[in-house]
C-alpha cells in the first residue's frame, strides 16, 4: 500500500525544522507534492541543521574515527545552517526502503525542484550530492556569515501557470 502524501508532508515538515526559510520550506513541499503525482515518493531527511549540530558532524571521521566523513562544511559553512538546503532521499511506495540508486527518479525531482528555484547537488562540478538541493537567492556563505538573508520570491505560482 502506497503512504499517504499527508503523511510524507508530515515528515517533510518536521525533518526541515523550525529554522528553514519560509519560501524554501513551501518549495520543498511543493517537490514532494508534484513528484507525489507523478509516481515518486520523496521523504525529506534534513532541513535546517543548528551549528552545533554541523560541527558535530564535521568531526564525524575526523575527531570520531569510528564513522566515515559526511561533510566538508564547519559549523556557519553550510546552506543547512541558514534554512536554505534541504537533503531528501526516494523511497519505496511502502514508505519502507530507501532507494539511493541514480535513477530516472532523482533526475525528475531534480527537474522539479529546479523549475521551482532550488540548485541540485547533482550538477555540483566539485562533487556531486545527489540528494541535496538548495536555494540561496545567490548568496554566498560568505555572505550569510556576514548576516546577509537572501530575498527569495516563490515560484510555485509561476509553475503552476504552466501547462
Amino acid at each position: 500500500m502506497r503512504i499517504k502524501l499527508r503523511t510524507l508532508l508530515n515528515r517533510a515538515t518536521e525533518c526541515m525544522g523550525n529554522g528553514m526559510n519560509p519560501v524554501v520550506k513551501a518549495a520543498m513541499l511543493e517537490v514532494v507534492k508534484l513528484a507525489y503525482e507523478e509516481g515518486i515518493t520523496v521523504l525529506i531527511t534534513l532541513g535546517h541543521r543548528s551549528f552545533a549540530e554541523q560541527a558535530r558532524l564535521y568531526g564525524q571521521g575526523r575527531t570520531d574515527n569510528s564513522k566515515p566523513i559526511v561533510t566538508y562544511a564547519k559549523a556557519g559553512q553550510s546552506l543547512h545552517n541558514y534554512g536554505l538546503a534541504v537533503d531528501f532521499v526516494i523511497i519505496s511506495e511502502d514508505g519502507r526502503r530507501a532507494l539511493w540508486t541514480e535513477s530516472e527518479k532523482w533526475t525528475r525531482v531534480a527537474a522539479i525542484a529546479k523549475s521551482l528555484g532550488f540548485i541540485w547537488g547533482g550538477d555540483f562540478s566539485f562533487y556531486r550530492d545527489i540528494p541535496h538541493l538548495e536555494m540561496s537567492g545567490g548568496l554566498s556563505v560568505r555572505n550569510l556569515q556576514q548576516g546577509w538573508r537572501p530575498n527569495l520570491i516563490s515560484q510555485i505560482a509561476d509553475r503552476k501557470g504552466e501547462g
